[in-house]
């Protein structure tokens, strides 16, 4: 019915259906999509589907409605093509014909039609209306009728360069610009389907094959109904019956295989993917049918069954005896006895060997004679040198040489580490013995080692690409490296090592899994995923796969393996719209980004999970095949996607995007923005430096305008007082009182501040720590050890004046309850400490530049030393050290003179 591209269904323009891409096999959510009429698939195995709401695209994870992001309508689209430069031609309801392509989403309108049905091939479109054919050429629209003037034209169809259409009148080829009767008879119902070399047609009661090569037809008249045909290459065409899907060989029109679907369903419609996997849809799945594997159903009740391929037929062991065909091989089960498990098949000496539960049979299959070799419970069986092993699970090893005759094992048996045997190998000469409690590897008469002993058993063992390799039933899959087994990402629960000649294969409850020569984790064959496998349930023939599970019997192709390659990103949208296969995108920051990824998987995708990194960091799990970015910083991001299966992953595929700002968070204007504040606060700082130092020029000229002022009023009071004390002792009185104003005016000058006189420092000290506790409201304590230290008179005076102004300070605006003054002498400094348990000074007083501070500062600057003041809630230090300056020594006139001064 269709080519490798082209899929189209039956209209069904007044249902709404459910597709579920993955329900039938595991898969994604069902998919709510109406009135589907057809499917194609592009050259990079995008599936695409015309709704009542316009094209969609399918990728095995997103539905995407190209509709919303292109100039393509969103009507009801009833039928797709697509061409090798993956253009997509719609076809409406209305039969407008739209086209898009399917990688830039440039629409446009290409025709106007009455058509019901289109088929294309590289340079032209064909249109199938009630009883004509046209064909439009694809690079002009130009179009011209091929055929006409029919009762009816049942069907159209198109592939591989091939065209033709089924009408009242018989089978049509059009090519050349011509159209040819090929198969001339009435025709009242009928479906097509081209192949590479013709076109296999059902017409009224028959099947029908056209060969256009060699111009003959082959036919069929046992089948009487069939719908739906689809060709699956390379050999085979698939119809429906009913409920049923069949198989039929091309060659031949043979009907092969009936009942293809392991589920009875009622097709509306077939095609075949470009991985010729086979689907179907009905009123409400859509889903495969069969893909490169075959499946039949085998429903014996049996939990676990094996294989072994017996004189060109196979023969399935299970839990009910032996069966051949699907039926019992009645003469062998009642020979064996009722109620008995077969566990394990060996060709031995001419004999086929059918171990089970109760024990070990040679079966001449010619003669149909049945022999009991041995009684017990046999888990395995295993041909090595012309020698028969059967593995127990109670009797260690039994061994039968080639006349089936006993062969003592004993020895070897002694000395393993259970006997509970699974599987018996050789490898190198040696035997390697799988066990539940080990691995033993062992060679006769008696030497035994014991490979490995862990908390699982031990279920085969293989030599695979000069590795052995061992298995485990709970613990994966093992690689032998120097004396020590290295874990293989690989399922825990194995059965049986399959060997090949270029990989390994794993049966385990959970699908047969496969190890490469290339490859570091095992991969799972999809189509086994859903079944359960036993110890001998898996044969290799050539090319193919051959195994019976707990339900079915399945033959598979090499090619069906699970290949995990790397995803794709699908799409990428955002507030610019929609973007499809593009490596990178730009956007604002103030943006968001959906980046949807795929395996284009159909079916067999519910196991793999992705992950997803950013500029190489670590791989976090992606919980839905679509990230979800915003409020992103301005940057070039990397984000990388990979799928996990299992143990395994595939390799990563990039995507970059870059974050860009607004003008006004650009780099050039951040850039600016630290530019104008340094400048700012360059010119700030410049200011409060010179406002400073203007502050402290005027209060030095303040200053010295005020001592000019009482200098002044000092000389006035002087005048007065030398005219007073010249008179009589009232006037006298007067006088004096005149001079002590003087003096007091003329202190702070002459000592700048609080005046020590001709006291020495350790006495100013004591008066000053006496005045202090007597006036004021706080504690004073004065911690001073000078001892018999002289210094500089200079220099007392200014540690004097420090000490007053902090002690004056934390006395008046403290606010706490004691004070602490330390002086003390440090090698060749002197410290001087003040400290306070009060409130500390506020910002503004530090700014406040009051005489205290103003003179403290002063004082440190003319010493060439610091200022330390620490203030905080807890009270406040202030600090400075001083160097000592020694009195100079007076000179001999300066001593005379004092004496005189003192006489």
């Amino acid at each position: 019915m269709t080519s490798p591209y082209k899929k189209e269904f039956l209209a069904m323009f007044a249902a709404r259906i459910t597709l579920l891409a993955l329900a039938l096999h595991g898969g994604a959510a069902a998919l709510e999509v109406e009135h589907l009429s057809s499917v194609a698939q592009d050259s990079r195995d995008y599936v695409y589907f015309p709704s009542h709401e316009g094209l969609l695209r399918y990728d095995g994870e997103h539905l995407l409605n190209l509709s919303h992001f292109s100039a393509l309508p969103s009507g009801l689209a009833r039928d797709i093509e697509i061409s090798d430069t993956d253009v997509a031609y719609v076809l409406y309801n209305s039969g407008a014909v739209w086209s898009i392509d399917l990688r830039s989403l440039e629409a446009r309108s290409f025709a106007e039609t009455s058509a019901t049905n289109i088929a294309i091939t590289h340079e032209s479109l064909f249109t199938q209306e009630a009883n004509r054919v046209l064909e439009y050429k694809l690079s002009t629209g130009k179009y011209a009728i091929r055929l006409s003037g029919k009762t009816e034209v049942i069907d159209l169809e198109s592939g591989y360069g091939h065209v033709f259409a089924l009408a009242s009148d018989g089978l049509y080829q059009f090519q050349k610009g011509m159209s040819t009767n090929v198969v001339a008879q009435t025709v009242k119902v009928g479906d097509i389907d081209v192949t590479p070399h013709g076109v296999v047609y059902f017409a009224n009661d028959h099947l029908g094959y056209y060969s256009n090569l060699q111009g003959t037809t082959l036919t069929n008249d046992s089948i009487k109904r069939a719908e739906n045909l689809t060709y699956v290459a390379p050999y085979f065409v698939y119809y429906t019956d009913g409920d049923s899907v069949n198989e039929v060989s091309l060659t031949t029109l043979e009907q092969t295989r009936e009942q293809v679907n392991s589920t009875r369903k009622t097709y509306l419609s077939m095609f075949a993917d470009s991985k010729q996997q086979l689907w179907g849809l009905n009123i409400n799945e859509f889903g495969i049918v069969e893909g490169n594997s075959r499946v039949s159903n085998f429903t014996v009740g049996s939990p676990y069954n094996i294989l072994e391929r017996v004189n060109g037929s196979w023969w399935v062991g299970t839990t009910k005896g032996v069966y051949k065909d699907g039926q019992p091989v009645e003469w062998l089960n009642e020979q064996i006895g009722k109620d008995f498990e077969v566990t394990a098949f060996s060709t031995f000496a001419g004999y086929l060997i059918v171990s089970t539960n109760d024990g070990a049979y040679s079966v001449d299959v010619t003669k149909r004679a049945v022999k009991p070799i041995f009684n017990g419970y046999v888990i395995n069986s295993t041909v090595i040198n012309e020698q028969l092993y059967l593995a127990t699970d109670e009797s260690g090893i039994v061994r039968f040489n080639s006349k089936l005759e006993y062969d003592d094992f004993h020895i070897i048996n002694s000395m393993l580490i259970s006997n509970e045997i699974l599987n018996v190998t050789e490898i190198n000469s040696h035997l390697y013995i799988s066990t539940a409690a080990g691995l033993v590897r062992a060679s006769e008469p008696n030497s035994v080692f014991h490979e490995y002993q862990g908390q699982s058993k031990v279920t085969d063992v293989a030599m695979f690409n000069s590795n052995i390799y061992m298995a485990t039933y709970g613990d994966g899959l093992y690689r032998k490296d120097g004396d020590d087994w290295i874990k293989v990402p690989s399922p825990k629960y194995i059965k049986e090592i399959v060997e090949s000649q270029n990989k390994i294969y794993l049966l385990t409850n959970n699908g047969i899994h496969f190890l490469d020569a290339d490859k570091s984790a095992t991969q799972l064959i999809r189509e086994t995923q859903d079944h359960a496998f036993m110890i001998g349930s898996m044969r290799i023939v050539g090319e193919r796969i051959y195994a019976v599970s707990d339900s079915a019997f399945l033959e598979i192709s090499n090619s069906s393996e699970f290949e995990l390659d790397a995803p794709i990103v699908s799409y990428v949208k955002s507030a610019n719209g929609v973007s499809l296969g593009n490596t990178s995108l730009t956007l604002d920051q103030d943006g968001w980004l959906d980046i949807a990824v795929s395996n284009l998987q159909y079916a067999y995708n519910d196991r793999v999970k992705y992950e997803y990194r950013f500029n190489g960091g670590d791989w976090l799990s992606l919980h839905s095949p679509m990230l979800q970015l915003n409020e992103l910083a301005p940057d070039r991001y990397v984000v990388e996607f990979r799928q996990r299966l299992g143990e395994a992953w595939s390799e990563s595929v990039t995507y970059q995007f870059e974050i860009t700002s607004a003008w006004y968070n650009s780099p050039t204007a951040i850039t600016a923005y630290i530019a104008f504040v340094v400048a700012v606060l360059l010119v700030a700082g410049l200011y409060v430096h010179f406002w400073i130092q203007s502050f402290h020029r005027v209060y030095r000229q303040n200053r010295e305008k005020l001592q000019r002022s009482n200098l002044t009023h000092a000389a006035m009071l002087a005048e007065q007082a030398r005219v007073l004390c010249s008179g009589d002792d009232t006037m006298l009185t007067e006088g004096l009182v005149k001079l002590d104003k003087v003096l007091e005016l003329l202190e702070p000058i002459a000592h700048n501040g609080p005046y020590l006189g001709d006291q020495k420092l350790k006495s100013g000290l004591d008066l000053l720590q006496v005045q202090s506790n007597l006036q004021a409201k706080i504690k004073v304590h004065f911690d001073v050890t000078l001892g018999r230290l002289k210094m500089d008179k200079e220099l007392e005076k200014d540690v004097y004046s420090v000490v007053y102004h902090a002690l004056h300070n934390a006395v008046l605006h403290s606010e706490g309850t004691f004070v602490k003054v330390n002086i003390h002498k440090l090698k060749s400094q002197l410290e001087v400490c003040i400290e306070d348990d009060g409130v500390g000074i506020p910002l503004r007083s530090r700014l406040h530049f009051g005489e205290g501070l103003y003179t403290m500062r002063d004082i440190a600057k003319a010493f060439h030393t610091k200022l330390r003041i620490k203030t905080g809630k807890k009270g406040t230090s202030i600090s400075m050290m001083f160097p000592l300056i020694e009195p100079e020594r007076p000179t001999k006139d300066e001593i005379q003179r004092d004496m005189l001064e003192k006489m």
